[in-house]
């Protein structure tokens, strides 16, 4: 919503006995004298932009009404790599980076943690080596965040307020009068009232009491510019995530959490949105379209003629100020890894040709209105993972985004695997066993219908949503005695998940309130780890194997009674290839196919109630399976390398 278009340099809202005179008008730069650009950035995490909305409407919040805002949003692209908690240490280092957590690496709340790209305090002092560059934080764990900047030079002034706000006002007032040219001032006790007694009259007070707070730093501002008439003073306001319906953060990526503010002394923030009623409601992909948490950085950046330039520009967001922005840049390897798809969203009017970069080098131009490029020019001479990053420029609206590439010598698809296939599963657009070996995809509770994620790995995927009732998710029903009969097994698919679920079955025959109990698991913990269960009479256990959320990882397990063995496998494109083996001498291989009969649980355990009585993180919860597929024997590495490298499905191998 554009609450109003004026680009005022100073805001009122003072007690003192002149506040009702309005803001002062700022003063005109003298003709010849460059404008030098200063930035003021506040963060009020705890204020919505639904509060905002009311402060608005009912006059309450008259220094931030007097900005540009526009409802934005943060947390990444849900159920893609960029996706992230909508938590407040995640929500800052994308406000500070640009990037989102697939590139600044930080996805929770915990203490000590670093940011893995630059912020914007180094990318400032790197354009402009003797600009100061000041940082106030009512939180510390923010403070400590940005503790490395400073040790580093890059922030010239850090204060940990430790949750008093007044401390963070005033830290920024001195530095706004001492002439730094960033100033970044967090206000956290909106959030702090949300969460310890909701939306009630407390939190607005506290609201009430952050708006008068931003309108004295914007007067101080204003009094600057009466002594520094060459100063251009750029005012933006943002929260860092959004809350829960009862004031929590806790992390979730529904609409209430995924949405927040963003305030400019700008008469307009390309891409914002008048129609908020179109915007209200569950989340939606429209809502992409809008500014979010990334372009945060990228238009600070730009008022301070710090931006990279086209071919090194390395940042998710872009900047509010210009008039075309390309916004959600995103990369898709194929399977076979042997291309990548760049694909954008253009807000405002073409502006001449879009430019495709890697690595710092041009690789395609392309009409205006394009909208993807599929880039197959890379080659590399040594086996791993490779990184490829992206930029796309029209004019001045720079974005980017990072592919990983795995190249290994080319891998075929064995033909040996169509031996002992017992049961398996495409999932194109269907649950049937194409190897007629019995097996049969059902719900628990006998009514759900399956759904499909397209596109998948292969075709479409099978989007095994867990629904809220006791029974709601799926199974793998096998003929009786199968595990009994055979002397070795495998289980492979392909899986994907966001990753923020814990201690969560994503295929398992046991009653998994206790990995001791009779039967096998695959399960997901936070990290994102994958473990791997068996158990009879004890247990044994592969643990710590780590995943990339939000992308397809190869999974398989083997179970070989015979050599007492159990083999745990995980190809992942951004991590590699692991084997890990477990002996299971200790275990009564006997008591394996588990107590509940001949099913296995998907996105569940044996018993099918798991996610809901016992998990980690209960309730409904996403997992995609692909090319699921049961053999009677135990696979090669070769063969499980075959399975994941080759950029091949099983399907292959039928006629």
């Amino acid at each position: 919503m554009l609450l109003a278009a004026s680009a005022l340099a100073g805001c009122g809202g003072s007690d003192d006995d002149d506040a009702d005179a309005g803001p002062p008008s700022p003063p005109v730069t003298e003709p010849g004298q460059a404008a030098v650009g200063k930035v003021l950035f506040v963060g009020v995490d705890g204020l919505t932009y639904d509060a905002l909305r009311r402060g608005v409407a009912d006059k309450s919040l008259p220094n931030i009404a007097q900005l540009t805002a526009t409802r934005a949003w943060t947390g990444g692209v849900t159920g893609e790599a960029t996706q992230q908690p909508t938590l407040i240490v995640p929500g800052w280092a994308t406000l500070l980076t640009g990037q989102w957590a697939d590139t600044h690496g930080v996805r929770s709340n915990a203490p000590g943690q670093a940011m893995k790209a630059p912020s914007m305090f180094q990318r400032i002092k790197a354009a402009q080596p003797q600009a100061r560059s000041a940082g106030a934080f009512s939180s510390t764990l923010l403070a400590s965040l940005a503790g490395s900047d400073r040790d580093a030079g890059y922030l010239q002034s850090l204060t940990d307020c430790a949750g008093v706000d007044d401390c963070v006002a005033a830290q920024a007032r001195d530095r706004i009068t001492e002439g730094y040219d960033m100033v970044v001032a967090q206000f956290g006790a909106p959030q702090r009232a949300a969460a310890e007694s909701g939306f009630g009259s407390t939190y607005d007070a506290v609201i009430h009491q952050t708006d008068a707070a931003i309108g004295e730093l914007a007067r101080q501002i204003a009094d600057r510019r009466a002594a520094h008439p060459g100063e251009n003073w750029l005012i933006l306001v943002a929260s860092s995530h959004g809350l829960g319906k009862t004031g929590a953060s806790d992390g979730l990526p529904f609409s209430s959490n995924k949405t927040i503010l963003l305030a400019a002394n700008q008469p307009a923030l390309l891409g914002g949105s008048a129609d908020d009623a179109s915007f209200d409601g569950l989340w939606d992909n429209n809502w992409y379209a809008l500014p979010g948490a990334a372009d945060v950085a990228p238009t600070l950046l730009a008022h301070l003629k710090a931006l990279p330039g086209p071919a090194a520009y390395d940042m998710a967001g872009t900047s509010l100020t210009q008039a075309l922005a390309l916004r959600r840049v995103a990369t898709r390897t194929s399977m076979d890894n042997k291309s990548v798809t760049v694909s954008w969203v253009r807000v405002g009017e073409p502006d001449g040709e879009i430019v495709v970069s890697r690595d710092g080098v041009e690789v395609a131009r392309l009409p205006g209105t394009a909208t993807e490029y599929v880039d197959t020019g890379f080659t590399f001479d040594t086996e791993g993972v490779h990184a490829l990053n992206y930029s796309v420029s029209a004019g001045r609206a720079l974005s980017a985004a990072r592919a990983s590439v795995v190249y290994a010598k080319p891998v075929v698809l064995l033909p040996s695997l169509r031996t002992g296939l017992t049961m398996f599963f495409p999932f194109d657009g269907n649950v049937t066993d194409v190897a007629a070996g019995g097996g049969a995809i059902t719900p628990y509770d006998g009514t759900q219908a399956p759904a499909y994620a397209d596109p998948g790995v292969y075709g479409k995927s099978f989007r095994n949503e867990r629904g809220s009732a006791a029974l709601g998710a799926f199974k793998l029903d096998y003929p009786a005695g199968l595990l009994d009969s055979v002397q070795a097994f495998t289980i492979g698919f392909w899986y994907q998940s966001d990753g923020t679920a814990n201690d969560r079955s994503i295929l398992g025959n046991k009653d998994y309130n206790s990995g001791a109990n009779p039967g096998i698991t695959i399960a997901q913990w936070a990290g994102p780890e994958l473990r791997f269960n068996l158990a009879g009479g004890s247990r044994v256990d592969i643990e710590g194997v780590k995943f990339t959320p939000n992308k397809p990882v190869y999974i398989a397990m083997t179970v070989d009674k015979t050599a007492k063995s159990m083999v745990a496998y995980r190809y992942d494109s951004e991590l590699g290839f692991t084997r890990l083996f477990k002996g299971t001498a200790t275990v009564n291989l006997a008591q394996i196919a588990g107590l509940f009969g001949p099913h296995i649980g998907l996105n569940e355990d044996g018993k099918g109630t798991y996610g809901i009585c016992c998990a980690g993180t209960k309730g409904p919860y996403t997992m995609i399976f692909d090319d699921l597929a049961f053999w009677s024997r135990a696979l090669t590495e070769d063969e499980v390398k075959s399975l994941a490298m080759s950029g091949r499905s099983v399907s292959e191998l039928f006629p």
